[in-house]
């Protein structure tokens, strides 16, 4: 999972909502058919209270998660939804085929004790979901083996197979990268969860010791907030070395 304390996957309910209402394209949660749809015509309605979190997978502005919404039947689960719009193939309702968009939603099931991780890492799933469903931008795209793709990919995510960089502003706070190829910042808190590691790595050799000392604390601040000190922490100063570790994990440093 996102903090490795907690190590049970979610699960996905995908919906559309299409001209005759919502439909359930992917669910591969123990919900039954029933059960499912009651959570989706209540997370529909949380959407319609909350427009503005919904977004679209271009690019232009990130879905925003909602929730914890309460599983029907089920107390100990929880879900979050993000909502996000998708250009229509054709509507026979005037008012989708006018905006041209129809509203889907992804609901991620967690056990319960799992949902503060979940909102502690809000900086890094919207984007990220954003980033890996630039393939649902069309209606046409959308069918159980994309949604599939989109889910395996998130449960990457989840699971900590992929890893969380923070950039360490200059007026040491923190700022969450995502991608293959990060913005330049002389120093990087690369969080390796699937190795319990937290790398420092300090870009700038010309760090003076009172920045490195805020660096630090800054370091063990994060582990413990977030990843209840969970993670080795690790400084690493030669260039040879951080290369190696970002040629691992798939990342490149954009120049200066």
């Amino acid at each position: 999972m996102i903090n490795p304390n907690v190590s049970k996957e979610p699960c996905l309910v995908f919906s559309v909502f299409k001209d005759y209402g919502p439909e359930i394209l992917f669910n591969n949660s123990n919900l039954d058919e029933n059960t499912a749809l009651t959570l989706v015509m209540s997370g529909m309605t949380l959407v319609e209270m909350n427009k503005q979190s919904i977004g679209r997978v271009d690019g232009t502005k990130n879905p925003k998660m909602l929730g914890p919404i309460p599983v029907p039947d089920h107390e100990s689960l929880k879900a979050i939804a993000v909502p996000f719009e998708t250009e229509i193939t054709s509507s026979a309702d005037e008012r989708i085929a006018a905006s041209g968009h129809r509203l889907c939603v992804a609901y991620f099931i967690f056990e319960g004790i799992a949902v503060r991780e979940v909102f502690d890492s809000y900086g890094l799933i919207e984007p990220y979901f954003t980033l890996i469903g630039r393939g649902l931008q069309k209606e046409s795209n959308i069918n159980p083996t994309s949604i599939k793709n989109l889910y395996d990919r998130m449960i990457d995510m989840f699971s900590g197979k992929i890893p969380r960089v923070f950039g360490v502003n200059p007026d040491n706070t923190l700022k969450e990268m995502i991608g293959k190829r990060l913005e330049y910042s002389d120093t990087y808190l690369l969080c390796d969860l699937h190795k319990k590691e937290m790398y420092i790595l300090l870009y700038n050799p010309s760090l003076d010791v009172w920045r490195k000392r805020d660096i630090f604390k800054l370091a063990s601040e994060l582990n413990s907030s977030m990843f209840r000190s969970a993670l080795r922490i690790k400084t690493i100063e030669e260039v040879k070395e951080m290369t190696r570790i970002l040629e691992i994990l798939n990342i490149e440093i954009s120049p200066v």
